[in-house]
């Protein structure tokens, strides 16, 4: 029996995520503050109260004259003639015309303090109660000591909450890539492979109905992987089995056009001996698919392959008393497998020759077109139904009653389809007014030196 993996639930990682957030704001709220603790004792700044006692010093027992405070002396002030001229100031710019200002108003506000001395002149004084550094320079250069301090406190927390935070994401987010990496190799196929246990209850719940998934899916592609193979089976025993009276055909024809025959009479045992080569080479090339085996592509003239493909097919059109319509504006060459190609226009051929009425026409062209080259073929029978312009190109696909012949097994149109995959090319299929229509382009990128 498997050992039950541990789980927690998501509530619990995140109160469990607030709790250390909040130990971690405690800790440096205790870290801030013993700092503080040390840099008073150490005297690095001075006390919020610290100015008003400097104020009050300096105004007691109503001086009659004004005595300059030392560089220490944290608040502003200024010295002003019986004119409202400045005698003496520690600051200037905006800060000294804001106490120029205040000669001229009521001051007897919080911190501001103002006297008038014996010989007329008056001192205005503004003060805060602020923590502020010892140091001059640095007074002067640096905010109030007490706001940089509190920053300090305010910046430390939000670190806190941004590396709890992080850390959480983190987690969460390394918990989650597991269904990532599941849905990757699901939709690969690879199916065997054990899901993983995130460790997080709700996350584990959603992880295993990926598993229930994963295991009917696996049982479904395992069921259609012997299907495949044993329907590919049962082709490549066809094909093998087909080679034995195709032997004997040709055989027979062979000793045939070794007799005396009338003119006509040769000319079917002849086109009788060229069907059973192309049949036989149709079975090579079953067999070498079930084997795995495959052509190497070669550059090859487009107007000699198309040739090729009107001798190969005109022979059939004539037994069945079909006429060949053929138009060929091809040139220049292309890298293809040529006989795969031969065979897959071959059967397009073929088809369109079977279910053309006697008498009829097939029309067969070949031309440049958007920068590659296509195959076109066209008949005057029935056309595709419309079931059959959605599957005719899938294998052992024999649904098309409009287009039903003798011997149709479903193979012809799929075998096409593939080839012309192979080549990067596309296969459509369509209906005119006369009949069925199949275009077979290639792009360009396989086309060389077409002119």
């Amino acid at each position: 029996m498997a050992k039950k993996r541990r789980s927690v639930s998501l509530s619990f990682v995140l109160l469990r995520f607030g709790i250390v957030m909040l130990g971690c704001m405690l800790l440096c709220c205790l870290l801030w503050y013993w700092l503080f603790i040390r840099l008073v004792n150490t005297g690095f700044f001075y006390k919020s109260y610290t100015s008003t006692r400097q104020v009050e010093q300096m105004l007691a027992g109503d001086p009659e004259t004004f005595v300059s405070p030392s560089d220490d002396f944290l608040a502003e002030y200024a010295l002003f003639d019986r004119n409202g001229k400045v005698l003496e100031s520690n600051t200037k710019g905006r800060k000294l015309k804001k106490l120029s200002s205040l000669l001229q108003e009521d001051t007897s506000t919080m911190r501001v303090s103002r006297h008038t001395y014996r010989n007329g002149s008056t001192v205005i004084i503004r003060y805060y109660y602020r923590s502020e550094f010892a140091n001059p320079v640095l007074r002067g250069a640096l905010p109030p000591f007490e706001y940089l301090w509190l920053s300090s406190l305010g910046a430390a927390l939000v670190f806190c909450l941004l590396f709890n935070t992080l850390w959480l994401r983190q987690r969460l987010a390394a918990r989650l890539k597991l269904f990532g990496d599941v849905s990757r190799k699901v939709g690969a196929k690879e199916l065997d492979f054990t899901i993983p246990h995130a460790g997080i209850r709700e996350y584990d719940q959603a992880l295993d109905a990926m598993e229930h998934m994963r295991d009917a899916l696996y049982n479904s592609l395992s069921s259609q992987w012997a299907a495949q193979q044993e329907r590919e089976a049962e082709i490549a025993a066809l094909a093998h089995d087909l080679k034995t009276p195709l032997t004997l055909v040709g055989g027979n024809a062979e000793l045939l056009l070794d007799e005396e025959l009338p003119e006509s009479s040769r000319r079917m045992v002849e086109t009788i001996a060229a069907s059973n080569q192309r049949a036989r080479q149709y079975v090579t090339s079953f067999l070498e698919s079930s084997a795995g085996e495959e052509e190497a592509f070669k550059s090859n003239s487009l107007n000699a392959l198309f040739e090729q493909l009107i001798s190969n097919t005109t022979a059939i059109a004539e037994a069945r008393g079909v006429s060949m319509k053929v138009q060929n504006s091809l040139n220049g060459s292309a890298n293809v497998q040529k006989d795969h190609l031969l065979r897959a226009l071959g059967n397009v051929v073929q088809n369109a020759i079977e279910h053309s009425p006697v008498g009829g026409n097939v029309y067969l062209t070949g031309s440049i077109a958007d920068g590659g080259w296509q195959v076109t073929v066209c008949d005057e029978g029935p056309g595709f139904s419309k079931a059959a312009l959605l599957h005719a190109t899938e294998r052992l696909w024999r649904g098309d009653t409009a287009r039903s012949a003798d011997g149709h097994n479903g193979l012809g149109l799929w075998f096409a389809a593939q080839v012309v995959k192979t080549h990067e090319g596309q296969l459509y299929l369509s209906n005119s007014k006369s009949g069925g229509v199949v275009t077979i382009k290639f792009r360009e990128g396989v086309a060389k030196s077409l002119k």
